[in-house]
């Protein structure tokens, strides 16, 4: 008998019809159910425990959430259905709601034929290390009983729930400035979530905006990540008119990608980097929560305006539970995610445009001229197969690797893989936590660093083989 597949820390994501199945939903929704009963409903009411769900709108999405939300009911759960929703307004949705728990139903960047749960616990928090391991504790116990018929579960669809984000989100920006500044911005909407949420917050900005991708209809008119290649379609569309800025969404919606007022495509790093620097200059500001392999861009920031930077694992319940500790409200993810505790509790592109949104409006210039403000940096990612385990052996010989090249090593982490930061630069060394490869991001600002730091991947994947 094969072994179940468990949700993890990632989610439980899949190809639909061969790991996303009826069978393996059905044990970790069931492992889910005991999970939220052993949480007491947070009051101690004697009460059937309630959860928010949503979905992205690739094609599989539909029939997912009749099943879950199906199973759910009859596993003694109320449910209430915002349908398609971003990834984030789920959240912000579970956190101001009061809710026991969420069920995100998306595969995020990944390609449409896969898809995924994700799984938040009260608060609008996705599910802690902690967390998970109980609920992967429960898959493989025998189930005893199930709920009769007068405890099943109901269900209710909220049509509006991006109301309520966007409102609460608003309430820590000026509107009235962004109102006056008559700014127009060219939008991908990747034909899923953000065409439900977006047009509405620009509508109350009296933001302009021009889109692409805006058909929701159970496809992905280009390859779902947003990237370099993929950031080229809206590029175009820019160059043709002028516009202040750019946004390109995945289809959760959880990840944004900015670009210049000239089309100019960037790394996805800048939407992080802006929303901090924003922050820092022009509004409260405070210490920074990145994972280790986010652009240095935001430890230059921090510093200018005297603030700390505090590092994660990557992975965005990493970052959350670092911001938790070091009571920071700002944190997030170089991958266009940013996190802002006072409107939700997870990446959340409703507070990152805008921040973007915000910073061009009382700067009032180009966003490219004020992105000059931060010390441009050249950033490279690989990645190459292993079968081995990446452990403190190959740790050490990585060390000495970078020593003996000639490398002026400043600082080491040794909380996720290996990151070595030098004069203006770094390199972080890590292994992947869905799929098995070695990931490598590095960074300088010095282009010879660069390629002296591609010299050495034929060693590095000779280490970590």
């Amino acid at each position: 008998m094969e072994p179940k597949i468990k949700y993890n820390i990632s989610g439980l994501r899949g190809v639909v019809g061969k790991t996303f199945t009826p069978p393996v939903l059905m044990d970790n929704l069931i492992a889910f159910s005991r999970y939220l009963e052993k949480r007491g409903y947070h009051k101690g009411e004697k009460r059937r425990p309630k959860v928010f769900v949503g979905r992205d709108a690739r094609a599989s999405g539909e029939a997912a959430s009749a099943y879950i939300i199906g199973l759910l009911n009859l596993l003694g759960i109320d449910v209430d259905f915002g349908g398609i929703l971003p990834t984030p307004t789920i959240l912000y949705t579970v956190k101001n709601g009061g809710y026991d728990g969420g069920v995100a139903i998306t595969a995020s960047h990944n390609p449409i034929e896969y898809n995924a749960l994700k799984l938040a616990k009260f608060g609008g928090y996705f599910l802690f290390p902690v967390d998970v391991e109980e609920i992967s504790s429960y898959i493989d116990m025998p189930v005893l009983n199930f709920p009769t018929y007068e405890s099943i579960g109901t269900t209710k669809l909220i049509s509006d729930a991006w109301q309520s984000h966007i409102d609460n989100a608003l309430k820590n920006f000026d509107k009235d400035i962004i109102k006056k500044a008559n700014l127009k911005v060219a939008v991908d909407f990747c034909n899923s979530t953000a065409k439900i949420v977006f047009p509405h917050l620009f509508d109350m900005l009296d933001v302009s905006y021009k889109s692409i991708f805006d058909s929701i209809n159970g496809t992905f008119e280009r390859v779902a990540e947003p990237n370099f290649e993929t950031m080229q379609y809206l590029s175009k569309i820019m160059q043709k008119e002028k516009f202040d800025a750019g946004f390109v969404f995945d289809p959760d919606a959880d990840r944004v990608a900015v670009l210049f007022e000239d089309g100019k495509v960037v790394s996805e790093e800048y939407t992080l980097a802006l929303s901090y620097y924003h922050f820092c200059k022009n509004k409260a500001g405070g210490d920074l929560v990145v994972n280790l392999s986010t652009s240095s861009m935001v430890k230059w920031i921090a510093q200018r305006f005297g603030y700390n930077v505090y590092y994660s694992p990557v992975g965005e319940i990493n970052v959350t539970m670092k911001m938790l500790e070091k009571k920071a409200v700002f944190g997030g993810e170089g991958n266009g995610g940013v996190i802002y505790f006072p409107v939700s509790n997870s990446r959340d592109t409703v507070v990152a445009v805008l921040f973007i949104l915000e910073l061009l409006a009382i700067e009032k210039c180009r966003l490219s001229t004020i992105a000059e403000q931060i010390p441009q940096m050249i950033m490279r990612k690989q990645k190459f197969e292993t079968t081995g385990k990446f452990d403190s052996a190959k740790i050490e010989k990585i060390k000495y690797l970078f020593t003996d090249h000639g490398f002026n090593i400043q600082e080491i982490n040794e909380t996720d893989g290996i990151r070595l930061d030098f004069e203006n630069g770094f390199c972080h060394i890590r292994s992947s936590n869905t799929e098995p490869v070695i990931r490598v991001i590095y960074e300088a600002q010095d282009k010879n660093i660069i390629e002296k730091i591609e010299d050495l991947i034929p060693d590095l994947k000779n280490i970590c083989k």
